[in-house]
């Protein structure tokens, strides 16, 4: 496992981790019927997030990464606009590309991107 990548868990196991395991399975089963899946339906689908492990500066953005991953266009413009996250950098590019839903987009912020899925 290379360095880069050793700092990184499981996402969808901490996603899980972080959702208490009610995420909507692909086939529609799982708890999908609140307005935040139906919000979610309406977006592109994102990428999966690289989360940290305890101990990681970086495991301070891991709900807002989650929170990005389901469709919260505020969580990813809170993780490329702090000032704790570097340009080019993975948090950069997830937030930015409003969790792999755009191609990186100058400084476009999410919310305007996808009005409505704050």
């Amino acid at each position: 496992m290379s360095p880069a990548r050793s700092f990184v868990i499981s996402a969808a196991a901490a996603i899980a981790t972080f959702c208490g395991g009610a995420l909507a399975q692909e086939d529609g089963s799982g708890d999908s019927g609140d307005e935040s899946s139906a919000a979610r339906d309406e977006l592109p689908a994102p990428s999966e997030p690289w989360l940290a492990e305890p101990g990681n500066w970086a495991v301070d953005f891991n709900a807002a990464q989650v929170a990005c991953y389901n469709g919260s266009m505020r969580a990813c413009d809170s993780i490329w606009l702090s000032k704790r996250v570097f340009s080019r950098t993975f948090l950069d590019q997830y937030g930015h590309t409003c969790g792999g839903r755009v191609e990186n987009r100058a400084r476009d912020r999410c919310v305007e991107i996808f009005p409505g899925h704050d």
